[in-house]
């Protein structure tokens, strides 16, 4: 189990101190594997692989803002502490690597892969055995040399993405609401992130007298932005044995492939229309979110790859890449959103739910004067 939740540890880095298992030995070999298929195709591999977990890491982070249409009055607060889980669709437990253009990837036998013949491999969402084996290879005097093999990674057997967070909201004069997610710079083990997150609610019933006359019904607007920085230290992709008699007396040195890394910086904005009803203590509410999402994810530092030289004598030797995986990938999608809050003296209990391609799945716990 800890080498799966791994896995998803990539996207869900230290969020106000809670963290997921994690094993180093893990993280040599996914990232590893991958690299050794040359700087093009392991981006292209890392992209399909880990790509859905952006998405829903993103979108979990755009959940939980709200748990009514209505802006707390001035000078009321709540402090809310919840979880928001992300679900991926079907179609993106799994991806065709076949159809990515690898150049120096081959399938086990050694053969060019055929996009019209799907290779179907397991992204992070897949199941939790390992992809196919495919072959690594190298140019050698215009000749494609194999230098070794592997299999692509397995999945986490995991469906889902938890992202558990910490709110604070406050209300402001002219039906407004702010609300703030922060925590500070926290580290454990190889693992370090900071968060930072604030939002605006406004009430337009003010503006509707129609509906202004309707009571305990609320309608409101909200826009928010979280930024997520994270990354992982812990990297460590040696030279190989196989390898030390290709690689110079520098690259033999036991500190020279020190400073590998893994960077995470994740930014999420949304924007919803939210309508609620109050009966006595319970409110229920729904509307219409948008969620966008973009993440860099960077592989940093020098590893070491077995090539051929392209001149005479075409001999191996280990080439260094250098930050070799450097990706930007982004989503949006809109959702129809659902949830009842449940409210007793300052104490409050909320869960919601929203329908899009990434659903998300929110339960919360909340205190304060709203």
């Amino acid at each position: 189990m800890r080498n799966n939740l791994f896995k998803l540890s990539f996207w869900a880095m230290p969020v106000l101190g809670l963290f997921l298992a994690a094993s180093p030995a893990q993280a040599q070999d996914e990232v590893g594997e991958f690299i050794r298929a040359g700087k093009e195709d392991a981006n292209k591999l890392v992209r399909a692989y880990a790509e859905p977990a952006s998405k829903a890491f993103g979108h979990g982070l755009n959940g939980g803002w709200f748990n009514s249409g209505k802006a707390m009055k001035l000078g009321r607060f709540d402090v809310r502490v919840f979880a928001t889980a992300a679900f991926s669709p079907e179609e993106d437990r799994t991806f065709d690597i076949a159809k990515l253009g690898l150049t120096m990837v081959r399938d086990a036998n050694g053969n060019r892969f055929d996009p019209n013949k799907p290779v179907i491999t397991p992204t992070i969402f897949g199941e939790d055995e390992e992809g196919p084996e495919i072959s690594l290879y190298a140019k050698a005097n215009g000749v494609d040399e194999r230098i070794g093999s592997i299999n692509a990674p397995q999945g986490s057997g995991y469906k889902f993405l938890p992202v558990p967070m910490a709110q604070v909201s406050l209300g402001l004069i002219q039906d407004t609401e702010i609300a703030v997610r922060y925590s500070p710079k926290v580290k454990y083990d190889d693992f370090e992130g900071q968060l930072l997150g604030f939002g605006v609610k406004h009430g337009i019933k003010q503006y509707i007298p129609v509906i202004s006359m309707i009571p305990g019904f609320d309608i409101t607007v909200f826009g928010g932005y979280t930024n997520l920085k994270s990354s992982y230290s812990g990297i460590d992709v040696p030279l190989s044995e196989e390898d030390r008699p290709y690689a110079t007396a520098q690259q033999r040195d036991a500190n020279y492939y020190t400073g590998q890394a893994l960077t995470l910086n994740t930014k999420a904005w949304t924007a919803s229309l939210v309508a609620s009803k109050t009966f006595s203590v319970l409110t229920g509410y729904a509307g219409v979110r948008y969620s966008n999402v973009e993440t860099d994810l960077n592989v940093e530092g020098k590893f070491p790859v077995l090539g051929y030289r392209t001149n005479a004598p075409f001999n191996k030797y280990v080439e260094d890449i250098t930050d070799p995986v450097l990706l930007n990938m982004k989503d949006s999608q809109w959702g129809l959103t659902g949830g009842l809050r449940l409210k007793l003296l300052v104490f409050s209990l909320y869960g919601e739910y929203t329908l899009a391609k990434y659903p998300t799945a929110t339960a919360g716990i909340g205190i304060g004067f709203n």
